[in-house]
């Protein structure tokens, strides 16, 4: 039990720490021209090429969330 909630602890850190990285690249290169649905933020990842490392980043915190989730609410 103890062992999948370091798992789940350590993907989640590891999302947070690459969606800040993301965020803060993104911020340094704002993108000058963008449409509305997208938006200024999301155009500016899709433009410098970071879309696979935000995905991730997204990918690995929610999947990590979701396994202390489960674990916290485990019946043994």
């Amino acid at each position: 039990m103890m062992k999948r909630t370091l798992i789940g602890g350590f993907l989640s850190l590891l999302g947070t720490i690459w969606g800040l990285a993301v965020l803060l690249f993104v911020g340094n290169n704002l993108a000058s021209g963008w449409s509305t649905p997208p938006g200024r933020f999301l155009t500016t990842v899709a433009e410098t090429g970071m879309t696979l490392p935000f995905v991730l980043a997204i990918l690995f915190l929610l999947g990590g969330l979701v396994i202390m989730a489960v674990e916290y609410f485990k019946k043994d």
